[in-house]
């Protein structure tokens, strides 16, 4: 699987729901740091860097921008502050076939994962992180 294989399979994971960026950061972020690169199918899972509120890759809005050009997943506008995202049908389905290739253990870990951060409030899940990963605290301009 592929980087953006992986932001496919989180966003569809949510199972139609749509999900924010911080939520899709943060399952990528949480798959990189407890999966290995085995489960992953690839040697590094987007580089996490400290940003703004936790580990964040700007090249995970980039692949999510060519999925939807690629028609597996829809991104909207959700009033002026962020985008939400959503897979498609197509996109769904072939996650699926992405995540049936998965060890078993990685797939359920994928579900625990997306599951956990849609049921989060923004700051429960920012400070969550923090908690956890004390190293994605360093250039945070979140205050609580």
């Amino acid at each position: 699987m592929t980087q953006k294989d992986w932001t496919l399979v989180v966003i569809a994971a949510a199972r139609g729901r749509a999900i924010s960026p911080v939520q899709l950061q943060k399952s990528l972020f949480l798959l990189s740091r407890n999966l290995s690169p085995k489960a992953l199918g690839v040697e590094q899972l987007y580089n996490f860097e400290p940003y703004d509120y936790g580990p964040f890759d700007n090249a995970v809005y980039h692949d999510a921008e060519q999925l939807e050009r690629d028609g597996q997943i829809v991104i909207t506008e959700a009033g002026t502050r962020y985008r939400k995202y959503q897979a498609t049908q197509e996109g769904s389905a072939f996650a699926e076939s992405l995540v049936a290739t998965l060890d078993p253990k990685a797939s359920a870990y994928l579900e625990r994962v997306v599951v956990w951060v849609t049921t989060l409030s923004f700051n429960e899940l920012v400070e969550s992180i923090y908690k956890f990963y004390p190293d994605m605290t360093k250039n945070s301009v979140y205050r609580r």
